[in-house]
């Protein structure tokens, strides 16, 4: 009779504990349903989420720092490494991006630059500027076509076909989630095509050229105080260049962004009485909760209405 209750128990334990080494022994990626992503930013991550729906696991490396200057810390790159699919802009932006190699980390992960096969136009005052050795033919561009909801759209398409390249079974989802990318994306841009047609201030002050594309769809000028990065600082003839702009087409607005100092901003903005306005250039994760397109919703009605207020004082 003690030999049943020693082996009954010995059952029991038995049963408790296999659910619990089973566990131990899988490991927590198999947990988790689909492709482990890995994006380098707020707009591929918020692009590749979209796209991906529920399918797959999406994390981002960098959400708060300046892209145009930030460099992966090495848990950045062992996560990169560890990943399915990891996803970034262009070589253009993240020129870091360019040197990872899967083969001498035994990684099978597949590298996807999202830009790829999308035209960028040459930093203003750099497009005659011939390639010569020492210079990187990429760094002539500017990266910030994710401003422009129509070719932010091409991007997802882009993602939605590297996607269903590593998970052929949910080919369909990610070509319906594609479209519905673009079908709000071209509604965007179809509203605030004919929006912008009745601005006549066609003119506006960035603290950098984050908007070179958003300004070439809607037929608009982009005046930056820095370069493509915000880390540039302009030269004193640039800056009696930006002053002079400022009054020869009476603006109004110098739109700054919030993660980046504005001392410089403020500066302009006090000789030339202008007013200051947040326009994120969506290289920092916003963190509101909206869908990528509404952000870019948002940028273009501010934009709009202050080209507006500027216009009730000419």
């Amino acid at each position: 009779m003690k030999r049943k209750y020693i082996a009954f128990g010995l059952g029991l334990l038995c049963c408790l504990l296999f659910p619990l080494m089973t566990a131990c022994q899988t490991p927590s990626r198999q947990v988790k349903k689909g492709l482990h992503i890995v994006t380098s930013f707020y707009p591929i991550y918020a692009m590749t989420k979209y796209i991906s729906g529920d399918l797959n696991d999406v994390k981002m490396i960098q959400s708060r720092a300046g892209i145009h200057s930030f460099e992966p810390s090495p848990n950045d790159v062992a996560a990169i490494y560890d990943a399915d699919l990891f996803v970034y802009h262009s070589h253009t932006l993240e020129a870091w991006a360019g040197k990872l190699d899967a083969s001498k980390h035994q990684s099978t992960v597949k590298i996807v630059e999202a830009s790829k096969g999308l035209v960028m136009d040459k930093v203003e005052g750099l497009e005659d500027m011939p390639v010569t050795d020492g210079i990187d033919p990429a760094r002539l561009y500017d990266p910030h076509t994710w401003s422009d909801p129509i070719l932010a759209a091409d991007e997802a398409d882009i993602i939605a076909k590297q996607l269903a390249k590593v998970d052929p079974k949910h080919q369909a989802v990610y070509q319906k989630n594609a479209k519905a990318f673009r079908k709000e994306a071209e509604a965007i841009n179809q509203s605030f095509q004919a929006k912008f047609k009745t601005v006549k201030t066609r003119t506006f002050v960035t603290q950098h050229t984050a908007f070179s594309y958003l300004a070439k769809r809607y037929h608009l000028k982009q005046l930056g105080i820095a370069g493509i990065s915000p880390e540039q600082e302009p030269t004193a003839r640039q800056l009696t260049d930006i002053r002079d702009f400022i009054k020869t087409y009476q603006v109004k607005t110098i739109f700054v962004e919030e993660n980046v100092s504005q001392k410089l901003a403020k500066t302009i903005a006090h000789t030339t009485r202008v007013n200051l306005k947040l326009l994120s250039p969506l290289e920092a994760d916003p963190e509101n909760n909206k869908s990528y397109l509404e952000n870019v919703k948002d940028n273009l009605d501010i934009l709009l209405k202050r080209q507006y207020f500027s216009e009730q004082f000419l």
